[in-house]
């Protein structure tokens, strides 16, 4: 005889999706959907080049700021609520920054973009895939990773299509109305807070009374804050995020001292694609295998070798390799910063957690183009500067090696539980 009761489908992986897209949708407040607009900027608003990076900078510490606010209120109101907010919020700000006219609107429009994209949806996105999965949550970090890199990839190129066609001021519109259309009805049909609130368990497990939050200790941002591994995790984040934005902001000039021509500089970011999209899913993958401190240590490496190997940058394979290694250090980095962070110090506070971390991060990404500039005003060359640069990574090597899973003074649970080798 047939059961008439039917079991609902898990709903982990179709927010898993919703959740990519908006982590993909934060593209005008990242740093590659800013880029297609600083020329235009700099002409119509007839600032100088510096006035821009200045604009940028001071939006994105200001921004960053906010973090750790935003991510206590992702954990008291619950993910949907606040994505919907977040992502109305953003549109909003998007659209203003089509309607800039002088230097201090340009610095109101950054904070709010980069504020309400790089840092809020994003961490909203993370937060979300964190608490529908616990076991599978490295894998569903990779799929994520590797998705929402792909998409963000294809945006210069549907910005640059929408300002050649619009004008810069109605591509800021026209990119406000995606996310509007895209993901506010979405988030408003489909998003669920928590898989307990439709009575379903992390990564689809049925019912069962030995299912029990172990896999990690629920840390408060206090006491998170107070251990070694949350200062390691967060310092390598630190350390990918300015070095990284501070070179890709100067990419051009990066690659013509190094004899690249403009249009050959473009290409280069390619194999820096196909890096981040295969590192974010592969090093989220082995963090439900293997040890973080490995990862950690691999991720370090990849940007060591980066740095180390531009000596050798030349058009062709040379420049190639130099790009791929920052693509990987790159995907790297945003998987275990979105998988360790939980894995951790547990979900019920994560949004708070998270949002002190971003707010480091998003900093970090502020002053990483200073530092270049200033570097290489120091140095008098990029091939010294990133001699110099090569030590920032090898010091977060030598903090990872002696990285362990944090644990609780008070905690009596078996010490097997949270090794980290």
């Amino acid at each position: 005889m047939k059961r008439s009761e039917t079991v609902e489908a898990f709903r982990g992986w179709g927010l898993l999706g919703l959740s990519t897209l908006a982590i993909s949708l934060t593209l005008p407040g990242q740093t590659i959907g800013v880029a297609p607009f600083a020329d235009h900027l700099i002409q119509d608003l007839s600032i100088s080049a510096t006035s821009l990076s200045t604009a940028y900078l001071v939006g994105t510490i200001t921004g960053s700021l906010a973090m750790p606010s935003i991510g206590r209120w992702v954990d008291r109101a619950g993910v949907r609520k606040t994505m919907l907010l977040i992502a109305t919020a953003f549109s909003v700000a998007i659209a203003y920054m089509g309607t800039v006219r002088h230097f201090w609107m340009l610095i109101v429009g950054f904070i709010g973009i980069r504020m309400l994209g790089q840092g809020a949806l994003s961490l909203v996105g993370q937060t979300s895939i964190a608490l529908w999965f616990d076991e599978k949550r490295g894998f569903a970090f990779g799929l994520s990773m590797t998705a929402s890199a792909g998409l963000m990839s294809l945006g210069p190129l549907g910005l640059t299509f929408l300002i050649d066609k619009f004008g810069w001021r109605w591509a800021w519109v026209l990119s406000a109305c995606c996310v509007v259309v895209l993901l506010v009805p979405a988030t408003w049909r489909w998003m669920v807070d928590r898989p307990e609130s439709v009575g379903q368990q992390p990564d689809g497990r049925g019912p069962s009374s030995d299912y029990v939050k172990v896999s990690a200790e629920q840390f408060t941002v206090g006491e998170a804050i107070h251990t070694r591994a949350f200062w390691v995790l967060t310092g390598v984040m630190v350390v990918s995020s300015a070095l990284i934005t501070g070179v890709t902001f100067h990419h051009f000039a990066l690659m013509e001292s190094a004899g690249l021509t403009t249009a050959q500089a473009a290409t280069v970011f390619i194999p820096q694609m196909l890096g981040t999209i295969a590192s974010g899913f592969i090093w989220a993958w082995l963090t439900d295998r293997t040890s973080p401190r490995l990862l950690l240590i691999s991720c370090q490496a990849s940007l060591l070798a980066a740095h180390i190997s531009y000596a050798w940058v030349r058009p062709g394979f040379g420049a190639a390799f130099y790009s791929l290694l920052l693509g990987i250090n790159g995907g790297s980095i945003r998987a275990l910063a979105s998988a360790l962070y939980p894995k951790w110090f547990g979900t019920d506070h994560i949004g708070a957690i998270r949002g002190v971390a971003t707010a480091f991060g998003v900093g970090a990404s502020a002053v990483g183009p200073l530092i270049v500039a200033l570097g290489f005003r120091a140095t008098g060359n990029y091939v010294n500067l990133n001699f110099f640069l090569a030590l920032v990574p090898a010091a977060a090597i030598i903090s990872a090696l002696f990285v362990k899973a944090p644990r609780k003074a008070v905690s009596s649970r078996s010490l097997d539980s949270s090794e980290v080798s």
